[in-house]
């Protein structure tokens, strides 16, 4: 019962996100950004050298991927900010604080909202991208290589989630402290370069023929995971038990 009260807060404040025109044309541009770099980079290396195709895209894999995961989590932000300080900018907050739904409650309409379009986002940029791949690399007659690789879907299916967990968490937390959308943005945003990270840490590996060392690579996602995991908890922990109706209504 409570995760169906739970869905309802998530559809009204992903109706009302829909309804801001920055954020719904946002979230088809942004979602567009990851799979069409990746499709172009692969179709671009397939014109160019269909020879060496399948060998430079299993090397530059660890460098483009991560890609795919920073523009699933940005619209986490675009939601979850117009879903809590968006509410405060619209009047909406007080009676949604009002309601008798529990903070565990509310809070995890807010966290759904947000959560279920940005997943379903990356898991849509992952299979386009595969799917794509697969066939321009088949049209050449090249060798079939995933892009994302193995350790890319590692990263993007493990991090990718956990990162959106942690930016709504964020953003719950600044909820209270911030009184316009775009203040919220700018301060979650530092969350987004988490996944930097794996983009970064290979490229040192990399040597004078632009091979990459796949043990960094690995290496890197575990860190990255791990990053992710332990401000996804902390940050979740402490927007429970510092939410305060009270305080956010007289503000």
């Amino acid at each position: 019962m409570s995760l169906q009260k739970s869905m309802l807060v998530a559809r009204a404040d992903l109706k009302m996100a829909m309804k801001v025109n920055y954020v719904k044309y946002g979230l088809i541009l942004i979602a567009a950004i990851g799979p069409v770099m990746l499709i172009l980079t692969v179709l671009l290396i397939a014109l160019t050298a269909p020879t060496a195709a399948a060998a430079t895209l299993a090397m530059i894999d660890p460098l483009l991927s991560p890609m795919i995961g920073i523009v699933a989590i940005i619209p986490a932000s675009l939601i979850s900010a117009n879903a809590l300080v968006g509410e405060r900018e619209q009047n909406t907050l007080e009676p949604l604080l009002c309601t008798p739904l529990t903070d565990r409650e509310l809070l995890l309409g807010k966290l759904l909202s947000s959560f279920i379009p940005s997943i379903a986002l990356l898991l849509g940029s992952i299979l386009i991208t595969e799917v794509c791949t697969i066939f321009i690399l088949m049209y050449i007659g090249s060798e079939i290589v995933l892009i994302p690789g193995i350790s890319s879907l590692f990263l993007l299916l493990t991090a990718g989630p956990t990162i959106i967990l942690a930016m709504v968490s964020v953003m719950i937390l600044i909820s209270g402290k911030v009184k316009r959308v775009y203040e919220a943005y700018q301060t979650s945003g530092a969350t987004v370069m988490i996944f930097i990270l794996p983009m970064l840490l290979p490229m040192i590996s990399m040597d004078a023929g632009g091979n990459v060392d796949m043990n960094l690579v690995w290496f890197s996602n575990f860190i990255t995971l791990l990053i992710s995991a332990i401000l996804a908890i902390a940050t979740w922990a402490l927007a429970i038990g510092r939410f305060n109706r009270d305080k956010m209504v007289s503000m």
